[in-house]
């Protein structure tokens, strides 16, 4: 049964790429002849024209990590795994898909600049701006976040924190020696791919000191900076491309021993209309899923980083569509792990991570590969990838920062970076009561609305694309589907947060404004949508 859904699921994405990719392709009329941001502006440092096969390893690292992990894992948990699986590939295809498909497009199209300056060229100096700032706090948030998820885990798992320095300096050099022509990238693959899994016996063997959670806090944000204002190509693009490695490894591995386990499923394909932890199944599976079938943060990245380095256009298919789907096959098969576990399983596995190592410790022991080693193996990969959030989210805040002031220069790089980091360095020590009373963690007080947020984001971004489409002069209606659907299930949570837990709390308070911010952004982007004639980017680009 699981080996038949992950079959269906690898030729149901595989028939979506050649023919719905496609079908994107010639309605957007993607056109090779067209010169690039990356050709065009090319600077050495964030516009760099990259070979298709290491922009989509950087590319799927920056959106992926643990988020197509987490997310299938605790919806499938709560909600049975026949829903789960059903809104990934759904999801991954038809809405995701063309989310990131769209989000590239449009910052190719549009000089390489963001998912948020596109909207203010077409909406409106006022509404760009405000989703400008509003993309830029939650970039802020996610750095907070895993400012402090990567800090701890350095404090308590010493062999991590080895392991990503590893990963970090071999990174520098292949990025190094990937800028002589004299040497090939296959040639430095076959060394520094094995160089790459040789860091995770390097942190098992030769774990770090105890240097405490302060000290990883500064350390780390003294790296993101730095991460942040180097050539793309010397350390970001390099160490998300070898990163990349882990995924493929983790997925390769496991899909094989998937198919050969005589693993059978443990848990009900449908468990409840509603769990008492998550909510309503409409519309909590759609916002716990979250990047295993769309994210807004997604259309951050591709239209951040990614956008920045695609070589020609027909690249916006392969790599923003292809890696959607790559990512929903990644999300099935976590799915697969937590359903081959006992309840008694999930519950020593702990964390969402936690059950996803034990569940595919035991695919890779249908392959001859100790229990004990595959755990440790999944666990310590996907816990490297906290680092690759943090630093291209700095980035990316970078680039917004830059845009909402019209600024950049070589002063903006080093002063932009050192603005983005500015807030997450004062509240990554600041504490708030919790639901409970309890003080905790600045993110942790309203860490239930982040992901309503991110989808609500992602929203924003197809609504954007439905605007672009019709300044474009392209029938819109594959898109305008997907707009609808991802709005109602952020909006419908944001409301149910706010009836749950009141204005006058922080977290409903917050679900408030963000209620507010959604549909003034959805008005202004339909008026613009009604409009005989749209403002902004190329009218004949598409």
């Amino acid at each position: 049964m699981l080996a038949s859904i992950l079959l269906i699921s690898c030729l149901l994405c595989w028939l979506a790429y050649r023919f719905y990719g496609n079908f994107l392709s010639v309605r957007c009329k993607l056109n090779d002849g067209k010169e690039t941001p990356a050709v065009e502006k090319e600077d050495g440092i964030d516009y760099s024209p990259t070979r298709t096969s290491v922009l989509f390893g950087h590319h799927f690292s920056s959106i992926a990590g643990a988020g197509p992990i987490v997310g299938p894992i605790l919806a499938a948990t709560y909600f049975g795994w026949g829903p789960t699986w059903i809104w990934i590939l759904i999801g991954a295809i038809l809405v995701g898909g063309v989310h990131d498909f769209g989000s590239t497009l449009m910052s190719v199209r549009n000089g390489g600049r963001s998912i948020a300056d596109t909207m203010r060229g077409l909406v409106g100096e006022g509404a760009g701006k405000l989703f400008m700032l509003f993309v830029i706090l939650a970039l802020v948030y996610v750095i907070i976040v895993f400012l402090d998820l990567t800090a701890n885990t350095f404090a308590k798992q010493p062999a991590v924190a080895t392991a990503s320095g590893w990963f970090i300096l071999v990174a520098v050099l292949f990025g190094v020696l990937m800028r002589r022509a004299s040497f090939s990238l296959g040639k430095l693959g076959l060394v520094f791919f094995p160089l790459t899994f040789a860091g995770l016996a390097v942190g098992h063997f030769f774990p770090m000191i105890d240097l405490g959670k302060d000290f990883w806090i500064y350390a780390i944000l003294g790296y993101c900076f730095v991460a942040a204002v180097l050539p793309v190509g010397l350390l970001l693009q390099p160490r998300d491309f070898l990163s990349a490695g882990f995924l493929y490894a983790i997925l390769g591995f496991g899909v094989v021993g998937m198919l050969t386990a005589n693993e059978s499923i443990q848990m009900p394909a449908f468990v409840a209309w509603e769990s008492e932890k998550l909510g309503m199944l409409i519309p909590f599976l759609f916002i716990t899923v979250a990047c295993g079938a769309c994210s807004g943060f997604h259309s951050i990245v591709s239209s951040g980083t990614t956008s920045k380095q695609i070589k020609k256009e027909s690249d916006v298919r392969r790599i923003s569509y292809g890696g959607m789907l790559v990512e929903g096959v990644l999300a099935v098969f976590a799915m697969g792990c937590v359903a081959v576990l006992s309840i008694s399983e999930r519950e020593a596995g702990g964390t969402p991570v936690g059950i996803f190592a034990a569940g595919a410790a035991k695919f890779f022991g249908a392959l001859g590969i100790p229990a004990s080693l595959g755990a440790e193996f999944a666990m310590l990969a996907i816990s490297t990838f906290l680092l690759t959030t943090l630093d291209t989210c700095t980035r990316l805040t970078r680039f917004l920062i830059e845009e909402l002031f019209d600024w950049r220069n070589q002063a903006s790089r080093y002063l932009g970076t050192l603005l983005a980091l500015a807030l997450p360095t004062i509240l990554v020590f600041q504490q708030f009561p919790g639901l409970d009373g309890t003080l905790q963690p600045a993110w942790k007080a309203i860490w239930p609305l982040f992901g309503a947020t991110n989808q609500l984001l992602a929203a924003l971004a197809l609504l954007t694309f439905v605007v672009f489409l019709k300044a474009s002069k392209v029938g819109y209606g594959f898109a305008l589907l997907p707009a609808v659907v991802m709005i109602v299930m952020p909006m419908t949570a944001l409301v149910l947060m706010v009836q749950k837990f009141g204005v006058q709390t922080l977290l409903g308070g917050t679900a408030c404004a963000m209620l507010v911010l959604g549909f003034f952004l959805m008005i202004t982007s339909w008026k613009a949508l009604t409009k005989n004639q749209i403002n902004g980017v190329q009218s004949d680009s598409a």
